[in-house]
C-alpha cells in the first residue's frame, strides 16, 4: 500500500483493521489519494476513436462503432481466427472483457471485433450473468443453452454465475483442433463460513462454437496446490484462483496464470487439449511438468503472461491494494516451467512507480509486430467509467520497458 503519511497511515490502518475492515476496504478508502501527476489524464475528457485520425489516446473514453461506451474491462485483446462468413476463416483482433455496466458483481462477459485496433464492433454480452434460478427455464435464450442440463447442473450454473457472484478479468482462446472458443474467468462468491466475495476462490469456464457466443458454461475449479516439500503460504485454502490470465505458446499449448494462496504465490498451469480443464487434476499433477508455483509470499496479482519476440517469457503483474494503482513487476525466463529471474519494474519515468495509474490486463502484438501494453485504470466510484490505457512497450535486451505517451499512432 502506498505511504499516506507515516505514523498517521498506520494507525489510520490498523484502527480500520481492528474495526473490522479489509484491507481492500482500506485501499478503497485511500484510492483517491497518491494519483500520479496532470500528465496521466490529459485525455480524460476526449473520446476515441478521433474522426479522420488514427491515434491512441491512453485515458479517453473508447467508443464502438454504434457509439457506446465499450464495456470490456479486466480484459484481453489478441488476433485471432474468426468466421469469415464464407465458411472459412480469417484473422481479426478480439477483445473480451468484462460489461462494468451493473458495476462490481455479476458482470456479463463482452466480446468486441476490429481490423485496426481503432474501431470496435461489439459482439454482444456472450456469457451472461443470470437473473434468478427460474429464468435458466423459462428464458429461450437459456433454455435452447442449458437445455442437456439436469436440474442439479442448472443449480449449479446459476449458483456459479448469478447477478450476485464475481464475474471477473474474463480471457478467451480458440482451440484449432476442436474448432471452440473457450473462456476462462475468475469465478468467487462468499460461503456459508465466510461473507467475504472472494472465498470461494475458483476459476470458471465457458465454451461457445462461436466467439459472438452465447457461451455455455461448464464448471468452476479449485486449480494446483502447493507441492509437498514446499512452504504453502495459505495451506486452509488449497487450490484457489482469484485474478487470472491464459496463454498460448507457438506450440498450441495453453495454460492459465493465476494468483492463489490468498493472492501471496503465483501459478502456471498447463491446460487439456480442449483448454477446458487442468492438463492433470490437482492431486496427480506433477511440479514442472504441469504447473508450477512462482514467486511465494509476494502478494502480487493482476498477471500477463506472454512470450517476446526474442522467444523469453515474461510474466508481469501488480501488487494489492484495492482499486488503488501501485508499481507493476516483470520477471522473466527461457522456459514456462523454468528458473524466473526478477526484471524489476518495466515502468520508466515520471509516474512509472504507479504504473501510470493503471493495473495490468494484457499485453498483445499488432499485425505489425508492435508489443503494446493494456491497463485498466479503475474508478472505484463508477466502474463503468474506468478508462483504458494502452502504450508502446519495447525490449532492452532481455528486459520490458514501458514509458508515457499520451497520444500516439499504432506502427
Amino acid at each position: 500500500m502506498k505511504k499516506i503519511g507515516g505514523l498517521l497511515a498506520v494507525c489510520i490502518t490498523a484502527s480500520l483493521t481492528l474495526s473490522g475492515c479489509g484491507l481492500y476496504d482500506i485501499a478503497d478508502l485511500f484510492s483517491g489519494l497518491g494519483k500520479g501527476s496532470a500528465q496521466l489524464y490529459v485525455n480524460e475528457e476526449l473520446q476515441m476513436p478521433v474522426d479522420g485520425k488514427d491515434t491512441i489516446l491512453p485515458g479517453a473514453a473508447w467508443l464502438d462503432t454504434d457509439g457506446n461506451s465499450i464495456q470490456a474491462h479486466g480484459g484481453q485483446i489478441q488476433l485471432m481466427s474468426v468466421p469469415d462468413g464464407n465458411g472459412g476463416k480469417t484473422e481479426k483482433y478480439v477483445w473480451v472483457g468484462e460489461d462494468k455496466s451493473s458495476g462490481h458483481f455479476g458482470n456479463d462477459v463482452a466480446v468486441y471485433t476490429s481490423d485496426d485496433l481503432y474501431h470496435w464492433e461489439f459482439q454482444g454480452d456472450v456469457l451472461r450473468a443470470v437473473e434468478s434460478r427460474k429464468q435458466l427455464e423459462e428464458d429461450s435464450y437459456f433454455q435452447e443453452l442449458y437445455q442437456d442440463y439436469s436440474q442439479e447442473e442448472l443449480d449449479e450454473v446459476y449458483n456459479c454465475i448469478n447477478k450476485n457472484t464475481v464475474i471477473e478479468r474474463p480471457k478467451m482462446l480458440y482451440n484449432e483442433k476442436t474448432d471452440k472458443y473457450v473462456i476462462w474467468f475468475h469465478s468467487d462468491d462468499s460461503t456459508e463460513k465466510n461473507s467475504y466475495k472472494y472465498d470461494v476462490g475458483m476459476a470458471g469456464v465457458a465454451i461457445s462454437d462461436s466467439l459472438a457466443g452465447p457461451f455455455r458454461f461448464l464448471g468452476r475449479y479449485r486449480l494446483s496446490q502447493c507441492p509437498k516439500g514446499q512452504i504453502d503460504c495459505f495451506p486452509s485454502s488449497k487450490g484457489e484462483a482469484r485474478d487470472m490470465n491464459l496463454f498460448k505458446d507457438d506450440d498450441g499449448i495453453a495454460y492459465i496464470v493465476y494468483t492463489s494462496e490468498n493472492n501471496k504465490t503465483m501459478y502456471i498451469s498447463k491446460l487439456n487439449e480442449e483448454y477446458t480443464y487442468l492438463s492433470a487434476d490437482p492431486e496427480e499433477a506433477v511440479y514442472k511438468e504441469d504447473f508450477i508455483r512462482l514467486f511465494p509470499g509476494s502478494m502480487r496479482e493482476a498477471p500477463v503472461l506472454f512470450k517476446g519476440d526474442n522467444g523469453r517469457y515474461y510474466f508481469m503483474s501488480s501488487s494489492t491494494t484495492g482499486w488503488m494503482s501501485n508499481q507493476a513487476r516483470v520477471w522473466s525466463a527461457d522456459e514456462i516451467f523454468g528458473e524466473w529471474k526478477n526484471d524489476g519494474n518495466p515502468c520508466l519515468g515520471k509516474d512509472g512507480d504507479i504504473t501510470f495509474d493503471t493495473q495490468s490486463t494484457c499485453v498483445f502484438q499488432t499485425k505489425s509486430g508492435q508489443w503494446i501494453y493494456f491497463g485498466d485504470r479503475w474508478n472505484s466510484t463508477d466502474l463503468a467509467d474506468s478508462r483504458y490505457i494502452w502504450l508502446p512497450l519495447a525490449f532492452n535486451g532481455n528486459k520490458v520497458e514501458i514509458q508515457w505517451e499520451s497520444e500516439f499512432i499504432l506502427q
